[in-house]
């Protein structure tokens, strides 16, 4: 629990919470928290809640200072791991800037593998260990994991980094070695692959974000 005081035009940067839920309380000011793309008015008095492993930014819009309250829980089982980073403070912040191709030069790594029916418990509690440790790791912005509906065995983990040194640096340490050993004994037919992004196009429609005052 603790508080955040923004000047106007100031920011929080784009973050997570992979262990804990967080509920801001505005006091004083007009905010603006952006949920996964989705932009929510907080004006004083008002609260909001944000769900476990959502990307989440609070501005202020005002032309006075805000002050807000925020509770997170549970928490983290080590305090690195609390607040995950998904951007660089100066990164953005204009309308400009909002619009702009961020994701070139990024990176996506593609690693499918086979697992048997009988192993995937094991697998996915191996996984779980996995991702909330290279969450923390410098360079590293998201991580998904995938199960192809027509083949129950085949899967997929996607991750995504700001470049692919930042990734071959990860994945070449003796850390990452100890941490994805209880999972290559799980797997068979591993496939990699990776690529660097060129541009990307993002949706126009609204979508839910998960966020609610």
């Amino acid at each position: 629990m603790g508080t955040a005081i923004l000047q106007p035009g100031e920011h929080v940067v784009e973050h997570f919470h992979p262990y804990g839920e967080e509920f801001l309380y505005n006091i004083t000011g007009d905010l603006q928290l952006e949920v996964e793309g989705e932009k929510w008015a907080v004006g004083a008095g008002e609260g909001i809640y944000v769900p476990i492993g959502k990307r989440h930014r609070l501005r202020n819009v005002g032309t006075t200072e805000s002050l807000t309250v925020y509770h997170i829980g549970p928490l983290a089982p080590d305090p690195s791991l609390a607040h995950i980073d998904t951007e660089v403070l100066g990164a953005e912040g204009s309308e400009d800037a909002e619009q702009e191709d961020t994701a070139a030069g990024t990176a996506r790594v593609l690693f499918g593998m086979k697992v048997a029916e009988d192993r995937r418990e094991e697998f996915l509690a191996a996984y779980e260990k996995v991702r909330f440790s290279v969450a923390a790791t410098r360079g590293h912005i998201r991580d998904q994991i995938c199960q192809a509906p027509d083949d129950p065995a085949s899967w997929l983990i996607v991750s995504e980094w700001t470049s692919l040194a930042d990734f071959f640096t990860w994945e070449k340490s003796e850390e990452h070695k100890e941490l994805v050993r209880p999972m290559r004994a799980c797997y068979s037919d591993p496939e990699f692959r990776s690529f660097t992004v060129v541009a990307e196009t993002l949706g126009t429609s609204g979508t839910t974000a998960g966020a609610r005052p």
